[in-house]
């Protein structure tokens, strides 16, 4: 498979502006169910009770548009639907998660009393970190049998495995190297501004990190330049650690999670070397141009975006579906891509523009151990199968417009047709170092108060070195000894 360079998407993500959108997608007709020998075969003797939460596709309460409401949605609803009249002994109930619970305090406390739903969206991240829980199964056996929802010769076909994008989808193994979840859907990132102010302020969308500092110099005397920093600052970092990508990830694929934590435990990856040092300032000079409550939990950076309060918004590509459906939004808008750190901005640059962030972190759908405990195996699988054909998953992606797929033979929409392509074709955030998904999460989650309080003058530069660097080497010498890691 040939690599997409990182150059070569950033010159791919100059198409993106206030015209690019996510729009509904038309799905391709759906082949009849073929005949396999697996083990898992869909058709009659699917019976049994399906609990399903699925957080974003969850249908909303209600199909009617409206401020509240900018895109109604229940494909996934008629999806089940369609599947219980194919399978009359199957019955597929959509849970509901209360709103004010975070979805991994729900997951784990529903984990803990038994009650989790048979199929439960979670990040492969938390995945990892509860392996040795065996709250979830594998599901690298059934990805090797045939999906009998494909189409003969078509990719899923042979092996449903096939289906997905690889690039993406190996980035989600375990530290055990299993998959155990299906990657259903991407994201990528975008800076998203107001045209209207930029161009009375007379800039345009800055392709370096020195013109993004000259831009928002000159928007401050008019707005808050900046919303929040977000995924950029994981890309500064990968940027500044670009001489070392081969090193560290020496095949140039995936940077494992073997990889990444041997490099921390040699000493190639740590808070004290020169490019972390370097990664602090840079980040640093960025904390001026934000809005005075960038660390406040819960701020709503969208809101002040749409109520012309920011000039900038670091968003998801799902934010192109909301946009573009919310009847408020009352001025243009458009959008650029990270801006790259120059061999001018920074000794330890290549040039290089910034890794995608992004990839098969939105629909990740995990197979919950108490599907074998209730004896539903079967139909779960059979399931997932159903709603990951083209012609379902086509629908289910389309109808809001928010992701893009991770399953050959799904269109998207012409727009964002390169940055799919730069997504599945390079390596995008699957080959970051420093991207915080390598680590385990409670080290994460620790790492990142740490900078919230560099950025906040909290701490010193010395001080959140010191700090990260032990909890990177904690987190090493715990994976490296949980899975036999050999970092000779």
């Amino acid at each position: 498979m040939n690599k997409l360079s990182r150059r070569s998407f950033l010159r791919s993500m100059g198409m993106a502006g206030a015209g690019v959108a996510l729009a509904a997608c038309a799905a391709p007709a759906a082949p009849a169910a073929q005949e396999s020998d697996g083990e898992m075969d869909g058709g009659d003797g699917m019976t049994g009770n399906l609990q399903i939460w699925v957080q974003h596709y969850t249908p909303t309460e209600s199909m009617e548009q409206g401020p509240n409401n900018p895109l109604p949605h229940n494909m996934i609803q008629v999806i089940s639907d369609e599947y219980m009249a194919d399978h009359p002994g199957a019955t597929v109930e959509i849970i509901r998660k209360p709103d004010n619970l975070a979805s991994h305090e729900w997951i784990v406390t529903q984990q803990a009393g038994g009650t989790i739903p048979h199929i439960v969206w979670t990040h492969s991240f938390w995945v990892q970190d509860e392996i040795d829980k065996n709250w979830w199964i594998p599901l690298d056996p059934f990805f090797e049998q045939p999906n009998p929802y494909v189409g003969a010769g078509e990719p899923g076909s042979e092996r449903w495995l096939d289906q997905f994008y690889e690039i993406p989808t190996e980035a989600k193994r375990g530290p055990d190297g299993k998959h155990y979840v299906v990657p259903i859907d991407l994201v990528t990132t975008f800076f998203f501004f107001n045209q209207n102010v930029f161009d009375e302020v007379g800039v345009s969308g800055p392709s370096t990190y020195g013109e993004w500092i000259e831009v928002q110099e000159a928007l401050q005397d008019t707005i808050i330049p900046n919303a929040a920093l977000r995924w950029y600052q994981s890309q500064i970092g990968a940027m500044l650690y670009a001489k070392k990508d081969d090193i560290i990830n020496a095949d140039g694929g995936v940077a494992s999670l073997e990889e990444v934590g041997c490099a921390m435990k040699n000493g190639l990856y740590t808070a004290t070397d020169p490019e972390y040092g370097e990664w602090f300032r840079l980040v640093k000079q960025l904390i001026p141009y934000l809005a005075p409550d960038w660390a406040a939990e819960g701020a709503d950076f969208n809101r002040k975006f749409l109520q012309k309060d920011v000039a900038v918004y670091e968003d998801g590509s799902w934010r192109f579906g909301y946009l573009k459906a919310d009847p408020l939004v009352d001025f243009e808008w458009s959008t650029f891509y990270a801006p790259t750190i120059t061999e001018a901005d920074s000794p330890f640059a290549i040039g290089e523009a910034a890794p995608p962030i992004g990839g098969a972190t939105a629909a990740q759908w995990a197979m919950a151990t108490k599907t074998e405990r209730d004896g539903i195996v079967p139909l779960a699988v059979d399931f997932l199968r159903y709603v990951t054909a083209p012609q379902n998953a086509g629908r289910m992606i389309a109808e809001t417009g928010t992701f893009l797929p991770n399953i050959k033979g799904v269109d998207v929409n012409p727009d964002l047709r390169e940055p799919l392509r730069a997504i599945t074709e390079g390596l995008g955030e699957a080959g970051m170092v420093t991207y915080p998904d390598k680590i385990g999460t409670e080290q994460r989650e620790k790492i990142d108060a740490i900078w919230t309080d560099f950025k906040l003058d909290v701490v010193s530069q010395e001080q959140a070195a010191e700090q990260i660097n032990e909890l990177l080497l904690e987190y090493a010498d715990e994976a490296i000894e949980k899975n036999g890691w050999d970092c000779g």
